[in-house]
């Protein structure tokens, strides 16, 4: 009884993961474009650094404040895009190659940027989670980037669904990568006038990706 039970909520977990990813194309672009995006430094990461030189505790409670942050302007993205493409679909296609055309644009900056070091934001007298959760929202930037970016990866009869499943997993990527560096924070802030490149280097690979984005959408 119990086996079968378990086979039934098997059945019916994978069937929910299926039709979630019915509607997302280039998934594994997808996940390295997101990996390449977190590992740049951001003012979030920064800031989350900064917090953690206290303590793991306000660096935690700072990845907290990102992430919420982060989860709102997706979901104001993602209410955006598939409201569009359910209302307007002719609209929607061309969020998708304006947000392509964008993505060349911040692809060609990136490539072009001399930016080398890390300027980690040091904690003050506001708390980390409202302190992280601000630098996020106060970012406009953020939103009209996720506009352009989510649409990529969808067919074109994708669901509202099917934009929550790639912001969660996006922020469950960066959650990752960020408890790391949380948990490293001491050694990666010993390090960091060691490796003064690392950032010009992940603006250039996070260019180049962008641009092929771009191009893939004319050619395709």
């Amino acid at each position: 009884m119990r086996r079968d039970v378990g086979l039934r909520y098997t059945g019916r977990l994978f069937s929910v993961f299926t039709c979630s990813m019915s509607g997302i194309i280039d998934f594994p672009a997808f996940l390295v474009a997101s990996t390449l995006l977190i590992l740049s430094p951001g003012p979030g990461t920064l800031a989350i650094l900064g917090s953690a030189t206290g303590s793991r505790r306000h660096g935690f409670a700072a990845l907290a404040g990102t992430s919420t942050g982060d989860a709102i302007l997706m979901a104001a993205a993602a209410i955006g895009a598939a409201t569009l493409l359910a209302t307007n679909p002719l609209a929607f296609e061309v969020l998708k190659y304006g947000g392509g055309a964008y993505l060349v644009w911040l692809g060609i900056k990136s490539l072009l940027s001399k930016e080398q070091g890390l300027a980690v934001s040091q904690p003050d007298s506001t708390g980390p989670y409202r302190r992280s959760l601000l630098v996020t929202l106060l970012n406009p930037k953020a939103i009209v980037f996720f506009m352009a970016f989510f649409p990529q990866f969808v067919a074109p009869g994708a669901s509202g669904w099917n934009f929550a499943v790639l912001g969660t997993v996006f922020i469950a990527l960066n959650c990752l990568y960020q408890s790391l560096l949380i948990l490293g924070a001491g050694f990666i802030l010993r390090h960091l006038d060691e490796a003064p490149h690392y950032a010009l280097w992940i603006n250039r690979l996070l260019g180049m990706v962008f641009i092929l984005f771009g191009l893939r959408l004319a050619v395709g």
